[in-house]
């Protein structure tokens, strides 16, 4: 009987259950390694901060006299490094300006302006936005709807975007 014959040999079987268990041995030490040795890479997370924008009390005008325009407040969350935010302020319809920090005490475009003292932006610090002395209007006529982006540098991401409305 032919399966009396093949009852007494021997299957590749457990040979090759050892090679597949090694295979996996091996993948799983190297999962492991990289992450204990951090080959994984590091990924930087954007800060997270609770930010208000506030009309100033400064009335907007639109006769070529610099003006305080709104206010940045910093109500809680991380504290922003100025040297890794940008400033993106914008009329609804109107003009459109970048402000970057210029390493000494302000943030700077050739039409806005935001004085910071120390290079950080922290919980409980006021910051006026305003028009640079001598440049043309930011605002050409008001109430006016100014929106600001606070981005974050090294990952490119949006910390905070918000309107206000300003008169």
């Amino acid at each position: 009987m032919w399966w009396g014959v093949l009852k007494d040999r021997k299957g590749v079987s457990p040979v090759i259950g050892v090679i597949l268990m090694v295979a996996i041995t091996v993948i799983l030490a190297a999962v492991i390694a990289s992450f204990v040795f951090g080959m994984g890479g590091k990924v930087k997370a954007a800060p997270n901060a609770q930010i208000m924008l506030e009309d100033n009390d400064d009335m907007v005008n639109t006769t070529g006299e610099a003006d305080k325009l709104f206010d940045i407040v910093h109500y809680g969350g991380d504290t922003l490094k100025c040297n890794e935010i940008k400033l993106v302020v914008s009329v609804k319809g109107g003009n459109t300006s970048t402000l970057v920090w210029d390493g000494t005490d302000s943030f700077d475009s050739d039409e806005l302006t935001c004085n910071v003292s120390d290079g950080l932006i922290s919980v409980g610090d006021r910051y006026t936005v305003e028009e640079t002395s001598g440049g043309a209007q930011f605002v050409d006529e008001v109430p006016a709807t100014i929106t600001l982006k606070i981005i974050h540098i090294p990952t490119n991401s949006i910390i905070f975007e918000g309107d206000v409305l300003v008169q």
